[in-house]
């Protein structure tokens, strides 16, 4: 970044889980600010099957909808797929994700914006007798795997994290209440943020609040967040960029 005092002065909430914000938090102490980090969801190992119980050979395609989905499968299985299953990543931070556990990526969105950017891809499109495997948390949304269904997949999950809601202190509380701007990566994260802080909704509505699509934002101005910005895309670096163009009084 180009000015390392961007955000000098300006606290940033950080609401990812814990394991997933290391990075953000860093880039917003180069940037002169300060990181409060104060995860919203949970993240906990699942089991499922595991190494011979779970035969990768079989699927045309392979979709791994999360940086979590990967870490937590490839942690238990030991990859071994054919040359002509796709393997497919959600996003950037998941494609790194895979190239870690020794998993090659065949198609990545130049978006990442969720589902509905891989159901965007015209490799995606016609899936008549494909065999599908997506990788994800429990309870995940529904699009990706009905869409592929509806266009002539046979789809199959393997859930290898769930998200719980974590119990912060009252001190980690009152410490977000000071932030300046949150920074939110997904509907639940948001839902999650109310919960935890619901005595002081009114304080947190007037915080202008950055996430990562059109749904999230919908969904948190739905809720009463006042000042909701979308980043272009999901990155950090696209998360710094934005936030130092928001007003910062």
């Amino acid at each position: 970044m180009e000015n390392s005092a961007a955000l000098q002065g300006w606290n940033v909430l950080v609401t990812r889980p814990e394991e997933q914000a290391q990075k953000l938090k860093e880039l917003i102490v180069d940037a002169g600010g300060d990181a409060i980090a104060f995860p919203t969801i949970e993240v906990v190992p699942l089991e499922f099957e595991a190494d011979n119980e779970v035969d990768l050979t079989q699927y045309d395609v392979i979709i791994f909808v999360s940086r979590n989905a990967v870490n937590y499968f490839g942690d238990r299985v030991t990859p071994s797929v054919s040359g002509s299953t796709l393997l497919v990543s959600v996003g950037k931070g998941s494609a790194e994700s895979m190239r870690s556990h020794g998993l090659r990526v065949d198609l990545q969105p130049a978006h990442s914006i969720g589902s509905e950017g891989l159901l965007m891809m015209p490799q995606l499109l016609d899936m008549t007798d494909k065999k599908v495997l997506i990788v994800r948390g429990k309870g995940g949304r529904e699009l990706l795997a009905d869409t592929l269904a509806q266009r002539g997949a046979e789809v199959r999950y393997i859930e290898v994290y769930e998200r719980a809601l974590p119990s912060p202190s009252v001190m980690q509380c009152e410490q977000a209440l000071m932030a300046n701007s949150i920074v939110c990566t997904s509907v639940e994260g948001v839902k999650n943020l109310g919960l935890l802080l619901q005595d002081s909704l009114k304080i947190l509505f007037d915080k202008p609040m950055l996430v990562m699509s059109e749904r999230i934002r919908d969904y948190a101005a739905s809720l009463g967040f006042e000042h909701v910005v979308v980043t272009n895309t999901s990155s950090d670096s696209a998360v710094i960029d934005q936030l130092t163009k928001m007003d910062i009084e």
